[in-house]
């Protein structure tokens, strides 16, 4: 016995601790949902809420109109003049309320809207802002896009929490006056009716935590059948699909993302049923003692006809703000999840900064100095670079040569501090690159990378981007109709600035765009109507035009002209080797031929730096890079093991060099 009775009390406190658990759950939601009320949209929020309150109070006067009304009937003389001017105050209360109650809903659903408006541009742009702010580190972590998609879909559905704490705070309203009513009837009455309201909501906010765990838990699933889902209908993969046969296979992977899905949410739903039966036979058995009570109160002469039929009414009605109030309870407790979501995601430490920058050296002198700099991505569990010793001087251009995961990239990402080393420092003549501010340090560089921007816009903005404080000027040019008209630096009437003529053609991209039905002015892309879309190679000479606008003391090439044809190769490295001059360039190549372009070739392997020398001097030395650079050349040879067309070259980049002599490449 003494044993049963510990276990009794400890479930009690356990449950009572859940209670207030989920109690301190709908009170944080509430706050927060109002705070966002009080700083984006106030005068909509509060009128929300005002008229939701209003309309609460609906729900008692109805009731206290129909008890008067009953009684004054009851009461009032058989004369007809005396029976109107007895019922007339309580039926023009009656029409009150409904009137009042009946506009409630249409006002709450408009103000609803217009506070979601207000809300949703507000947020997405400080999500957006924040996704900008985030050190791109974050962007290699999986639970980052969890985050960021749960938080994106609390920011879809911020109407329902505002409904929901609507429709709370009416149901508050109209149970506190039909409360009112209860206790002048029996105050034990009121309070058993209350505990049924408050078990419901508990119970309800308890479903509403359990599928939101369960939201979050079967995000990756929900991912996974998106993401194949994406790719069965992409326009991208659709010919390989075909080709290959892989729309059942690829299917069947989609089935079975979306069975595993469905089998824990159906379960999730199955614990969820449960308690909510329970609660709802519950409530009905109080409901049914409610009606015997007051039966018994009206024979014992405690109420009268009125009252008693009124409170009918009410009982009936207290049963319905039992299941809105609980409902909307757990409409609140289920987005508190998803906004905890986006308060985790809001909350996320934005890229670190120097409270006190140190100046940017310019012009650079000593050069960018990599001491004993190691690098480890997110969740990694190996060191995609190690002890790496490596200095980049002013003037000189560098090629980063290696096989596949050698670790080119993200030496290049540390050079422009888009991350930070896990281990060893990174100096700018001197000055610790951390103590630099990373927006000004990223002026100081111009760079085209693997994965390059294709924006939907014109051509003449996906150059221009490469200087924002162009823009402003293009954009007006340009404007924004989907018939623009023609815009060129020449013989078309309209305004191109010269730096981004200068860079179309330093770029290569000059003769792609006097080929473009509107010039500059040419939308490009596939996502809207009337836009170009491009090729790969076309689309990779904007992105070279846009790095060189840019006048920047470091350039970084990032496999330039991976997707370009051998003749449009042989123009970007000339261009390269005339924009590099005076600079700090770095080129990643895996064309060895054009890293005879370079000073300096770095060999890579393992992540660590293995060689460095020239071309000449690295062949002489029958290390990795011989190895690389005979196997490539195999490549061009002939059968009889001639090189291709006999110049004794490896690529048509050394058959340029050696037809174009110094003058033109070196």
């Amino acid at each position: 016995m003494v044993t049963l009775a510990r276990d009794c009390r400890a479930a009690a406190r356990m449950g009572l601790t859940a209670f207030c658990g989920r109690l301190r759950a709908t009170r944080d939601a509430a706050v927060y949902v109002v705070g966002l009320l009080w700083r984006h949209a106030r005068l909509p929020g509060g009128l929300l809420l005002l008229a939701s309150a209003v309309g609460g109070a609906g729900t008692p006067v109805v009731v206290w109109a129909v008890a008067g009304l009953v009684n004054a009937l009851a009461a009032a003389p058989q004369q007809p003049e005396a029976v109107w001017q007895a019922v007339v105050p309580w039926l023009a209360a009656l029409l009150a309320a409904l009137v009042v109650g009946g506009m409630e809903g249409a006002a709450v659903a408009y103000l609803a809207t217009v506070t979601q408006v207000r809300l949703e541009d507000a947020i997405q742009r400080r999500l957006l802002e924040q996704a900008l702010a985030l050190d791109l580190a974050t962007f290699e972590r999986p639970a980052h896009y969890q985050r960021y998609e749960t938080a994106g879909r609390a920011l879809g559905g911020l109407a329902q929490p505002l409904r929901a704490l609507g429709r709370l705070v009416g149901a508050m309203v109209s149970l506190a006056g039909l409360l009112v009513l209860f206790v002048r009837a029996h105050w034990l009455l009121a309070a058993v009716l209350l505990a049924t309201v408050a078990a419901r909501s508990v119970v309800i906010g308890l479903a509403s935590k359990i599928r939101v765990r369960v939201e979050g838990d079967t995000s990756p699933l929900r991912r996974e059948a998106g993401y194949w889902s994406a790719l069965l209908a992409s326009r991208n993969a659709a010919p390989e699909l075909r080709l290959f046969g892989l729309g059942e296979p690829l299917l069947g992977r989609w089935q079975r993302a979306v069975d595993r899905y469905a089998a824990e949410s159906l379960a999730a739903w199955w614990r969820v049923q449960r308690h909510d039966v329970a609660a709802h036979v519950a409530q009905e058995a109080v409901s049914w003692a409610a009606v015997f009570v007051l039966l018994l109160l009206a024979l014992g002469g405690a109420l009268q006809l009125g009252e008693l039929v009124a409170l009918f009414y009410g009982l009936a009605g207290f049963r319905g703000l039992a299941w809105r109030c609980g409902y909307s309870v757990g409409e609140l407790v289920q987005h508190w999840g998803r906004l905890a979501h986006l308060r985790d995601f809001l909350s996320l430490a934005p890229e670190p900064r120097p409270a006190t920058p140190a100046a940017v050296p310019r012009p650079l002198r000593e050069g960018v100095r990599f001491r004993g700099v190691s690098f480890i991505y997110p969740g990694a569990g190996r060191r995609a670079l190690a002890g790496i010793d490596l200095t980049l001087r002013p003037g000189e251009r560098v090629a980063l040569v290696g096989e596949n995961g050698a670790g080119k990239t993200t030496l290049v990402r540390l050079l422009l501090g888009l991350y930070r080393p896990t281990e060893g420092q990174i100096t700018v003549d001197g000055v610790d690159l951390a103590a630099l501010d990373p927006d000004a340090w990223r002026r100081e560089a111009t760079a085209v990378f693997q994965d390059f921007g294709r924006y939907p816009t014109t051509a003449g903005e996906n150059i221009g981007y490469g200087d924002p404080d162009l823009l402003d000027g293009l954009c007006a040019a340009v404007g924004s109709s989907p018939h623009p008209q023609p815009l060129s630096h020449k013989g078309r009437g309209e305004f191109v600035p010269p730096r981004i003529v200068e860079a179309a053609a330093r770029g290569g991209a000059d003769e792609l765009i006097g080929s473009l039905p509107h010039g500059y002015a040419t939308p490009l892309g596939k996502e809207f109507d009337g836009a170009v879309e491009l090729s790969v190679g076309q689309w990779q000479r904007l992105a070279l035009a846009r790095a060189y606008l840019r006048d920047a003391p470091i350039v970084v090439l990032d496999e330039p002209a991976a997707a370009l044809d051998p003749r449009a190769e042989v123009a970007v490295y000339h261009q390269f080797a005339r924009a590099a001059a005076g600079r700090c360039a770095v080129l990643i190549s895996h064309r060895l031929g054009s890293a005879r372009l370079a000073d300096r070739i770095v060999v890579l392997k393992d992540s660590r730096i293995i060689e460095e020398g020239n071309h000449e001097s690295l062949l002489r030395q029958g290390g990795e890079y011989a190895r690389l650079w005979s196997l490539q050349a195999g490549w061009y040879a002939d059968a009889s093991g001639i090189p291709d067309g006999g110049h004794g070259k490896s690529t048509a980049i050394e058959v340029a060099m050696e037809g174009n002599g110094d003058d033109g490449v070196v």
